[in-house]
This record gives C-alpha cells, sequence and structure tokens, in this order.
C-alpha cells in the first residue's frame, strides 16, 4: 500500500492546500517581514551610532581579511575587471578590482569573516556585519546611496538577525546550522531590497527567492569555509533582491508554509513566530547583548576565557604553570570543537589554544594566529595541561562567561571570573579601542590614506555620497 509520501512523489499528494499553509499563528510573516524593511523609520541616534561603530569595525576586518589564505581562490574563481562599469560595479575590497554586485558581494562577505574579528549578535549567534556591510557595498554604487540610506538599510537588516535569533534559536543553532548563513541571508535580502527601492511585492518575492538560498553547516568551522557562509548570505541576498526587482517569482509564505524557512529549519518546531510579529520592538542593535564588536581575532565564546588568562598572565609573572582550568557554560562546547590546532584558523576555535597564546605571550591579536605560534613548544606543551570543564555555576549562560584557574608547579593558585566579554554594550570599545582595532586591521596602509578612510566611515551618516567612501577603499 502506498504511503503518503509515495503518493506525493508522484503527484497524488494527500495533504490538502489549507493544511500545507501557515497556521493562525504564522500567517502573514512574510509579508509583515517586506512591509516592515520599506516603512519609513525613525531610528534612535543611539541605534546609529552603533550602525556606524559596527560598520567602521567590519570595513576594518575586511581589509585586514583581504590578505588572508581564502581570498586568492576566490579572485581566481569569480569573475573580475580593473574597472567599474556597469556589469562590475563594486568593489573586491583590498584590492582594484571591480565584480558583479553578487559576486563582490561574496567576495566581500568571505573576507570580512576570514579573521573571526567580526562583530557577533545574541540570540541569533551569529555576525550581522560581514553580511549586511558587505551586501550594501555592493549595491551603493548602482543605486547612488546616501550614507543615511545605507544606516537604514543596515539597521533594517540588523533587526531581522536578532528577530530570527529570538524565533528559533539556541534550537537552530544546536541543530548544526551556522546562522550567519542561514539567518544572514534572510537579513541581507531585506537590507538589499531597502537599497534598491524595491515595490513590497517585490519584496516579498526576493524573500521567498532568499528563503531558497539559505545553508551553512557548523562542522566547517574552523576552515575557509565557515568564512564563506558570510559570503553565500550576502550573495544570496544580493542576487534574490535583483531577481525579484526584474519579475522573478518565488512563494509568498516561503516563511511561514508548513514546508517553509521557519519549519523546515526547525524540523518543524521549536520556533516562535512572536519576535518576528514586534520588529522594531526592542530594537535589537539596542538589546543588553544585541552587538559586540570584538577585541580577539578568534571565536567569541573564547573571549572570556581570553581576558581572564591575559589578567592571570600577569599575576603569575612567568612561574611555571602546572594546570589550567577553564570553567565555561555548555553552550561553549558547540563552537569551540578543536583542542590541540593544526592550522591557525582551528586555533580560532580552539579555548585551549587561545588561552595557552594569552599565558605564554601576554597577547592575543592578529600576529597570534600564525603557523609559527600555533607550532610554539611552549604552547604544545601547555595545551595538555588546560582542561575545559562544564561549570555547573556557569551551566546556562548565554554569554559564554568562564572562569580561569591556573595552578603554578610552586603551588600557588590564582583564579579569574570573566562574565562578559568585552565589546558587548555594557561594555563598548572606547573611541580609542576602536581606532587602534581599525589600525591594527588597516596597518599596510598609508597612513594619510587610513585616515582619511576613517574619517569618511566615522561621518556616515552626514554623507550626501558614498563616492569619497568608495574612492578611499580602492588601493
Amino acid at each position: 500500500m502506498k504511503d503518503d509520501f509515495s503518493d506525493a512523489m508522484e503527484g497524488g499528494a494527500r495533504t490538502s492546500p489549507s493544511t500545507a499553509g501557515p497556521s493562525h499563528a504564522t500567517a502573514g510573516l512574510t509579508r509583515g517581514l517586506a512591509t516592515f524593511a520599506l516603512d519609513d523609520h525613525l531610528f534612535p541616534s543611539l541605534a546609529r551610532s552603533r550602525a556606524v561603530d559596527a560598520i567602521t569595525d567590519c570595513v576594518g576586518c575586511m581589509i585586514a581579511g583581504s590578505r588572508e589564505a581564502l581570498a586568492g581562490p576566490l579572485l581566481k574563481s569569480l569573475a573580475s575587471v580593473e574597472s567599474s562599469h556597469e556589469q562590475f560595479p563594486a568593489l573586491m575590497l583590498g584590492t582594484a578590482r571591480y565584480a558583479s554586485p553578487a559576486d563582490a558581494a561574496l567576495y566581500n562577505g568571505a573576507i570580512a569573516h576570514a579573521l573571526d574579528y567580526d562583530d557577533t549578535n545574541h540570540p541569533a549567534y551569529a555576525h550581522p556585519s560581514a553580511v549586511l556591510v558587505p551586501t550594501l557595498l555592493a549595491l551603493a554604487s548602482r543605486v547612488g546611496a546616501s550614507g543615511d540610506k545605507l544606516i537604514d538599510a543596515y539597521l533594517i537588516g540588523f533587526e531581522v538577525f536578532g528577530k530570527l535569533g529570538r524565533a528559533m534559536n539556541t534550537q537552530h543553532y544546536k541543530r548544526g546550522w551556522h546562522a550567519t548563513s542561514t539567518f544572514g541571508t534572510l537579513a541581507a535580502v531585506l537590507a538589499a531590497g531597502r537599497l534598491l527601492g524595491l515595490s513590497h511585492q517585490q519584496m516579498a518575492m526576493a524573500i521567498g527567492i532568499a528563503a531558497s538560498s539559505a545553508s551553512g553547516l557548523r562542522a566547517n568551522f574552523g576552515s575557509m569555509t565557515k568564512p564563506l557562509h558570510a559570503g553565500y548570505a550576502a550573495r544570496n541576498g544580493v542576487l534574490a533582491a535583483m531577481l525579484a526587482q526584474e519579475g522573478f517569482d518565488a512563494s509568498d509564505t516561503a516563511l511561514e508554509h508548513r514546508y517553509g524557512y521557519l519549519s523546515v529549519f526547525n524540523d518543524g518546531i521549536g520556533f516562535d513566530p512572536a519576535p518576528l510579529r514586534s520588529l522594531g520592538e526592542p530594537l535589537e542593535i539596542l538589546t543588553e547583548h544585541g552587538l559586540a564588536l570584538k577585541p580577539y581575532p578568534s571565536c567569541g565564546a573564547t573571549h572570556p576565557g581570553i581576558e581572564a588568562a591575559l589578567k592571570l598572565h600577569g599575576a603569575i609573572g612567568g612561574a611555571p604553570i602546572a594546570r589550567v582550568r577553564m570553567g565555561v557554560s555548555e553552550m561553549a562546547f558547540s563552537p569551540l570543537i578543536h583542542v590541540m590546532p593544526h592550522t591557525p584558523l582551528e586555533g580560532k576555535f580552539s579555548l585551549h589554544y587561545c588561552v595557552a597564546a594569552a599565558l605564554v605571550f601576554g597577547e592575543v591579536n592578529l600576529r597570534s594566529f600564525t603557523d609559527e605560534k600555533i607550532n610554539d613548544p611552549r604552547i604544545t606543551e601547555l595545551i595538555p595541561r588546560i582542561s575545559m570543564e562544564l561549570d555547573p555555576r556557569l551551566r546556562d549562560d548565554t554569554e559564554f562567561a568562564t572562569e580561569a584557574t591556573v595552578e603554578t608547579t610552586g603551588g600557588d593558585r590564582h583564579v579569574c571570573h570573566i562574565p562578559l566579554a568585552l565589546g558587548k554594550p555594557a561594555r563598548w570599545f572606547s573611541a580609542k579601542q576602536l581606532r587602534a582595532k581599525f589600525d591594527d586591521c588597516t596597518n599596510m596602509m598609508p597612513p594619510p590614506r587610513r585616515d582619511a578612510l576613517y574619517g569618511h566611515l566615522r561621518d556616515l551618516d552626514n554623507a550626501g555620497s558614498l563616492d569619497d567612501l568608495m574612492h578611499a577603499l580602492v588601493p
């Protein structure tokens, strides 16, 4: 006897359109997101200021990321030209080459996330700016965008990142999806559609197109493919918005359908549609953990542990270390999948390596993630003496609070507890810290050019045109 699946494969599915469609609780979500993206919003000045900080920070990360190994294969694989023209208007940052908007978004998204130095959002557990900034820069020249319009689009995309996190996490993340790509694809298409000035119908179609391209597996953490996920999301959002603008169609219930984005990504259960009905209430970029800048170029789950180890480096004063215990939350074990790294990229997802580097070198920065550093005998000898253990007091902490305990061979015991990473809203970067990180990321640029670029970024909300900014980005 045939079952429903066999019937469906032969075109005779027994499921009626009403049962296959959205429930009352989810009806209209796709159209609702389209409406939010196109509505006029008076975003608070603090939200706009935070967006400028994030965009500034991300551009620095992109320039630094353009020197990473993944840039070469991407440049060889994507079509580009030496001067901008109609089909190739978008700059590939760190180069003097131009590509199609979709390909530039792919390249720039990948280099933005290449160092894992770019900002994060909780509860999305994703990297918003590495997706949104490449998306918007890819289209800025095409539409002649002003700085304030770019910030509006950025804040709309950021809002979608956060609300998807509230609707679907932490189950979505625990199932193995990389939310930077899965959530990022939808965030990117809404930001892109806003900048392109899509109609309401076109925006709904763009969401449907983008929903079918969202993916990204956490199995690829510690490889070049993890940052590629940010590029995929940016490219998919740009391409979906441009297709919709040209009349390409899709389902207008792609989010809420029984076989749509929300249900499929969370196995039909475990999502809450309510946050997607309260877009902007509150504004995600202003929430307690909404936006976090990164002080270290490694997975955010390592940051409290790195800070604790750096403090203890000074306390132990070079004394030989007998053992190190890192007490962490349950969620820390999900992204920190490496112990003894074999490559610098794996080192970014090894709490053991990051802590060892902090204790041995007294710093963790861009120069900490090299073959020479991860193979340093002092590091490889210390890592086996470091344990990463679930601390019952921190079990349910969602901000990766960490307690480090270092015991020296002389019997001294030093403890440091870091409940919240530097760069979170409650510990926001000072102007000096933001500039120092930017200078570190762009240290290959002549100082006058670096100063000019930084100035254009800081004045973004007042820029009537992005021409000067884009000119400053060209080597």
